[in-house]
């Protein structure tokens, strides 16, 4: 997968401004962050990490897990010597930063909690991420939504204003909101690729797949 600079390159031959006369590189930037968030929520970042506890208690204080969206599933006790086989998964509850064991006993300073975790995918240069965690097959459907989101806010935000582009901001919109409804089709089938590799019996194609609980878009 590709960093910044270049899926910015792609976006912005997307846009027809390489010499970035309408979108400046902050634009593109930001429109990439959005496509990602969006993306990041069809297709979670699989994240594991272990916490050892600095005092006794059921409270468990996560905040230091970055860019987590979602825990899955908590493992207590583990030993990483010996992982225990199969695992103790543990019923919790997480309020903010804080994750609640409800485990048989009271878990006690120096014990190791093992939690599974989705996060928000990364693009090397975007933020402070140091490595790009999208795959290179969904590397096109980022750019699409970036292109998106960059002609969504330019049209809203154009309004009643003269610009350098001969394009009016109803134009601008109607192209936006069409690349947006290919985006979510997208998405859509990441979804659905995804679910497949758990499961092979849902199909590739079927008419009539709604999304469920979507958030973002227009």
């Amino acid at each position: 997968m590709s960093n910044l600079a270049a899926i910015r390159d792609l976006v912005e031959r997307d846009l027809d401004d390489t010499g970035n006369e309408i979108w400046s590189t902050d634009d593109v930037d930001r429109a990439i962050e959005r496509a990602l968030m969006d993306y990041s929520q069809a297709h979670p970042q699989p994240a594991v990490s272990t916490l050892e506890l600095s005092a006794d208690g059921r409270e468990v204080n996560i905040g230091s897990i970055s860019g987590l969206t979602r825990v899955v599933r908590v493992w207590y006790p583990y030993h990483s010597c010996a992982p225990e086989s199969p695992p103790n998964w543990v019923r919790w509850d997480k309020w903010g930063d804080v994750l609640y064991l409800s485990s048989d006993e009271e878990p006690a300073s120096g014990a190791t909690v093992r939690i599974f975790y989705h996060k928000v995918h990364t693009v090397e240069g975007l933020g402070e991420a140091q490595s790009t965690s999208v795959p290179s097959e969904d590397e096109e459907a980022l750019v699409l939504g970036a292109a998106a989101y960059a002609v969504l806010q330019k049209a809203r935000g154009s309004v009643g204003k003269a610009g350098v582009s001969s394009e009016t901001p109803e134009h601008w919109l109607s192209w936006a909101e069409s690349r947006m409804r290919a985006f979510q089709e997208r998405l859509q089938q990441v979804r659905k690729r995804e679910l497949r590799r758990i499961d092979k019996r849902v199909p590739l194609h079927r008419e009539g797949w709604e999304v469920g609980q979507q958030e973002g878009g227009i």
